[in-house]
């Protein structure tokens, strides 16, 4: 099994949208006005998770795939891995933790399906990316048939 990536085993702070919206716009770090709009909307808690968390980062050709794959089945694949689908305000937080980033580097989130529509109704799952020396956390389409590619990366919860 893929080893830990990332592991969160506390929180700077509980609530994503005040003081978390200032972490993820400051210094070298950088959201999109979707990410912004979906913390507003959903207006995130930390509160409730159970730590530690433990995040793995795989490339969908470790999937299995070799060629071009629908998100749905990259989902369904994982989960007979043995791999979870990521929370949001998990995936958003932890952009705060990969400072190690290479440039031009992006990155997805497993994030469930529908769980971060923005307020025109667009579903998304957040990618992190590095350009211009700044550490974005941008969006990216969810829909079940989007398409990845085996060199895509994806970031999973393990348990």
């Amino acid at each position: 099994m893929k080893k830990t990536w990332i592991e969160i085993r506390k929180f700077k702070f509980s609530n994503l949208k005040n003081p978390g919206l200032n972490y993820l716009n400051k210094g070298k770090f950088k959201t999109s006005p979707w990410i912004y709009d979906i913390i507003k909307k959903y207006r995130y808690n930390l509160k409730n998770f159970k730590l530690p968390i433990k995040l793995v980062r795989i490339k969908v050709k470790d999937l299995g795939f070799k060629k071009p794959s629908e998100l749905k089945k990259i989902y369904k694949r994982a989960k007979i891995e043995g791999l979870f689908l990521v929370p949001p305000a998990i995936a958003i937080y932890s952009r705060l933790l990969y400072t190690n980033q290479k440039t031009g580097e992006w990155i997805r989130y497993a994030t469930p399906l529908n769980s971060m529509i923005d307020t025109d109704g667009v579903p998304h799952l957040p990618k992190l990316g590095k350009a211009l020396g700044i550490l974005f956390l941008e969006t990216y389409w969810s829909y079940p048939k989007a398409i990845f590619h085996p060199k895509n990366e994806f970031i999973f919860l393990k348990k």
